[in-house]
């Protein structure tokens, strides 16, 4: 739990003052914004944790109503399920998921490509061109919403989901002072929600990803076997830290996209070392070759640069299997050697 104390405002409003954010804050607004940060990490679950971020914006920046919308990472698409409407009806969530979600200011105009930071439809359009729009005069005006702040919600690079927080037509737009209290805490939310997901995805053993638990000295409290053969000779508390961008881990011909996640008892920091390229988007590129379900289990385990020992111990079956099928499968794509596979399939360069 975050314990606020006057010192911790006025360390917070210093810090936020070296950012670069603006003066517009009061020493009560940044109070109020470290008590939302508490919110947010210590919530059991993102719809929880956006309830309670709306329960505070509903007097701090005078929100009428609010929605929270999951992406999923892998394939950037919004999930039909776990989003959270905040003083409006479900029904309007799942129109705009469905149809106006593509007219939307911010998708129109390219603001979700900006991450962690909050921006105005009437800044993106002209107001008197907002209001005879589809997307304000069928959707958002006969559910009593004009004013509009957004975000994209990213953490370590990956969009995890995105949100918006409104005004009725009558009420006086969003200014600065809003949009600031805001970017202090969505990159809070984003890194909570991230952190989340992991936490409720990962199951021990199970999980063919490599997991790491690491004290807060750096001391290795877990380790499952992919995450041993991915980390071998090099001390897994040496493996990077993601910062607001990807961050990738290369141990001899392997390579791996690193993600972390605090755990709640705030000590204890979680690792994911997701082989790289992910196994789902090599799938589609495998599509076109003729290769049988097997072919394409070996051909994505070469490209990630597994040997054919890790491979035949990954997929329980032996060394001599494993080089019949790679013959087979050098054959369908028209390559002589294992160091062409990745890529022909990749499409850095086209079969001879």
């Amino acid at each position: 739990m975050l314990y606020v104390t006057l010192t911790d405002v006025w360390f917070w409003l210093a810090a936020a003052v070296r950012g670069g954010l603006s003066m517009s804050l009061s020493a009560k607004d940044y109070k109020k914004i470290l008590k939302i940060i508490d919110i947010i990490h210590s919530a059991p679950d993102p719809n929880t944790m956006f309830r309670g971020v709306c329960d505070e914006l509903k007097d701090l920046i005078r929100i009428y109503s609010a929605v929270f919308a999951p992406i999923d990472p892998k394939t950037r698409r919004y999930y039909f399920t776990g989003y959270e409407v905040y003083n409006n009806c479900e029904a309007s969530m799942a129109l705009y998921l469905d149809h106006y979600g593509s007219l939307d200011p911010f998708i129109t105009c390219n603001w979700y490509s900006n991450a962690n930071k909050a921006g105005q439809n009437t800044e993106l359009v002209p107001k008197h061109v907002f209001k005879k729009s589809e997307f304000a005069s069928d959707f958002l005006l006969p559910i009593d919403i004009f004013h509009i702040l957004a975000a994209s919600l990213v953490s370590q690079g990956d969009k995890v989901g995105t949100c918006g927080f409104h005004r009725h037509k009558s009420e006086n737009d969003f200014g600065k002072r809003e949009k600031d209290i805001l970017d202090a805490i969505l990159p809070h939310m984003a890194t909570s929600i991230r952190n989340m997901r992991m936490a409720s995805e990962t199951e021990y053993g199970k999980e063919p990803n490599g997991i790491i638990l690491l004290a807060e000295d750096g001391q290795t409290l877990y380790i499952n076997d992919a995450a041993r053969q991915a980390t071998r000779g090099v001390p897994p508390g040496s493996i990077p830290t993601p910062g607001s961008s990807p961050v990738f881990f290369k141990n001899g011909t392997r390579m791996f996209r690193v993600r972390t996640a605090l755990r709640k008892d705030g000590g204890t920091r979680m690792v994911i070392l997701e082989p790289y390229p992910p196994e789902h988007r090599l799938g589609s590129k495998l599509d076109g070759f003729g290769l049988s379900r097997r072919e394409k289990e070996i051909a994505v385990s070469v490209i990630q640069g597994l040997s054919n020992r890790e491979i035949a111990e990954r997929l329980f079956i032996c060394e001599q299997t494993v080089k019949d099928h790679l013959r087979s499968i050098f054959g369908k794509l028209e390559i002589k050697r294992r160091s062409e596979l990745p890529a022909t399939v990749l499409g850095l360069r086209t079969p001879e």
